[in-house]
């Protein structure tokens, strides 16, 4: 198929955007109908068509975190091809890469690149720009199956995702963050709390799902939310940006009200109630970290387990369940087992009367410390496998979401 003239798109006025959003180094307006989504595990923002009458559907653009450095144009591009590949760890096969078309342009007095590819049958567009010394890196992608459908697709890229690259800022050459500066707070520490919320599962009964939420508040006026890499501990904001984390941000507390504001530009309100804050709801309380060094002697499990789709032709469902035990002299152990059984029902055309069950279990250990409010796991190859805050809420002792079970 022939790709329209990339060039072009440099040409187009911008739509109507909605607020303006900070990712790593790039600061940007999403497109109208566009809608952020998940950030991937190696930083990568994406955003999904929400664009009425399911146009571009299946599109997705993607905003890395770019990258220091300062290769050429044509030699950063020809090492990006599978950037923004979907990892399948069943594969066995390498991915596929069709070239298709590549132009170097000037996108506002930067030197940029764009490149058209197929990969594993989807279309994908890449687009470089060159910064002084760093490249951001953003990528459009659709299916490429249905040829018209992709042309027209290539449109929307042309019409939402160029502009929104054009109107872009960068940190580094001296934009104006989009979260305020942070100024001395009076919160301090580890606030958590849970809340409920019901979904419709697979198997067509509804769930309750519990949600725990830490905030990590500093004097300085920063606050984490989430669990921070680093716990209690000052964190690099440099750093998280280059990794695209955005769970972080300052704050400020005036009249009852907690004002979060993200390092992302997404700003967050709650109400200061006694001791703990609240929202909706939902609740969080400050919780009593165990102190470096603490020696654990007990347990945390979990378990899961789905029924299968109503009306599928296969009865039975699929369960999976998890055991870690830390040990006073610090190491841990971990086993797991996970398993499905069912049968088909008769009348499905599948196999009536027929039936099956599969299981599989795995074991792994290492050692464990307790530092800046977290238990840190160490494979035996001194990896870090896992950090959990572990604190005590009453009488209990909890690591992460799971209670700790006595020895």
């Amino acid at each position: 198929m022939r790709i329209p003239a990339l060039a072009l798109a440099c040409l187009l006025a911008a739509p109507a955007a909605a607020e303006t959003r900070q990712h790593g180094n790039l600061i940007f307006d999403p497109p109208q109908g566009w809608a952020v989504g998940a950030v991937l595990e190696d930083g990568t923002l994406v955003l999904k068509s929400d664009l009425p009458n399911d146009e571009c559907r299946y599109c997705r653009i993607y905003l890395s975190t770019g990258d220091e450095g300062a290769l050429a144009l044509d030699r950063y591009l020809a090492a990006q091809t599978l950037r923004f590949a979907d990892p399948d760890p069943d594969d066995t096969e390498p991915p596929q890469v069709e070239a298709l078309a590549s132009e170097m342009i000037d996108l506002n007095g930067h030197p940029a690149g764009l490149q058209g590819q197929k990969l594993n049958g989807d279309l994908q567009v890449l687009v470089a720009l060159k910064l002084t010394a760093r490249m951001e890196l953003i990528g459009f992608e659709t299916g490429a199956s249905d040829e018209a459908q992709a042309t027209a697709d290539l449109g929307i890229f042309e019409r939402d995702v160029m502009p929104m690259i054009e109107g872009a800022s960068f940190v580094s050459e001296g934009a104006t963050p989009l979260m305020p500066a942070p100024q001395p707070g009076s919160l301090t520490g580890v606030y958590w709390g849970t809340s409920t919320w019901w979904m419709l599962g697979v198997d067509g009964m509804m769930q309750m799902q519990i949600d725990h939420r830490w905030l990590t508040f500093w004097p300085d006026g920063l606050f984490y939310d989430g669990t921070p890499p680093a716990g209690t501990a000052a964190f690099d904001r440099a750093a998280l940006l280059a990794e695209g984390d955005m769970n972080w941000g300052s704050y400020n507390e005036a009249d009852g009200t907690l004002i979060l504001s993200f390092a992302s530009g997404v700003t967050e309100s709650l109400t200061v109630s006694g001791s703990g804050l609240a929202k909706g709801d939902s609740s969080l309380f400050p919780v009593e970290l165990l102190t470096d060094g603490t020696k654990i002697d007990g347990s945390v499990s979990t378990f899961f387990y789905s029924g299968f789709t109503p009306g599928s032709g296969v009865t039975g469902g699929a369960s999976s369940a998890g055991l870690t035990e830390f040990h006073p002299d610090g190491s841990w152990t971990h086993g797991s087992s996970g398993g499905a059984f069912g049968s088909f029902e008769t009348g499905s055309g599948l196999d009536p009367g027929g039936g099956y069950a599969v299981s599989s279990e795995s074991e792994t250990a290492g050692r464990y410390e307790v530092k800046d409010g977290l238990v840190i796991q160490y494979g035996k190859d001194g990896t870090v496998r896992a950090t959990r805050y572990i604190f005590r809420a009453g009488s209990d002792i909890w690591i992460g979401s799971e209670v700790l079970a006595s020895g």
